[in-house]
């Protein structure tokens, strides 16, 4: 490919992205995306910020010189990986149905309706109803976490490969743990709606966004709040 332009587009392509997309993920603006496609700029300050986003060799991208994305030299990782960081994460069966114990009996914590979440407190002391106390499975910080019944299908994992959190699954949630490695599951309030969402932390070079494990489902690139870490979960027999 003979131009700037032309390796930009081929680039953006083959990592699948829109130009929004690939603006949110660079910081480079659609419009200046534009015009470097167009060819109607020549070496721009955004074009390393470009090859980031796209994960492609910065001086093929700039002068055409090295290995094209699309050369098996030149294959990385995607960026959207799902991969856990080893952490005090535990995985138990199911209990006998509906354990139950007193509030603040320790071991145990609150699961909780999501709608609470959001105003959940530091300490455990915010009025929030729960719908019963249960054992948590992984060491846990008392008073600062909780439990949630998993919704909908955008953490069921597409393989066996990784921890999957089908719908109606149980989750224990640490609200110290509010800054996350990449790769942990987390549960974050979105800044634009205020909707409580359980997704994969994903970071890199300062750009922070939200993974499903669903491949059904897109990334959240909007930015959000770090309610806490996921640290375990109750796991049906099946």
């Amino acid at each position: 490919m003979e131009t700037i332009a032309a390796r930009a587009l081929a680039a953006r392509k083959y990592a699948k992205m829109t130009q929004k997309q690939a603006e949110a993920a660079s910081g480079v603006k659609q419009s200046n995306i534009s015009k470097i496609e167009r060819g109607d700029t020549g070496r721009s300050m955004g074009l390393l910020a470009l090859a980031r986003a796209y994960r492609v060799d910065p001086n093929w991208l700039d002068t055409g010189d090295g290995p094209a994305p699309w050369d098996p030299v030149q294959q990385r990782p995607a960026r959207d990986t799902a991969n856990e960081p080893p952490g005090p994460y535990r995985v138990t069966r199911t209990p006998p149905p509906i354990p139950s114990f007193s509030p603040g009996t320790p071991g145990t914590v609150p699961l909780i309706a999501w709608a609470d979440a959001t105003s959940w407190n530091k300490g455990g002391r915010a009025p929030v109803e729960s719908e019963r106390w249960i054992p948590c499975v992984a060491h846990h910080s008392p008073g600062n976490t909780y439990a949630l019944r998993v919704r909908g299908d955008s953490m069921t994992a597409p393989t066996g490969s990784m921890k999957s959190y089908p719908a109606e699954s149980i989750i224990f949630v640490d609200t110290l743990r509010t800054t996350p490695e990449d790769g942990e599951r987390i549960i974050a309030r979105l800044e634009s709606s205020n909707e409580i969402t359980f997704k994969v932390f994903k970071e890199e070079d300062g750009r922070r966004w939200l993974l499903p494990l669903n491949p059904g489902h897109e990334p959240i690139r909007a930015p959000f709040t770090v309610l806490g870490t996921v640290i375990g979960k109750w796991e049906d027999e099946d």
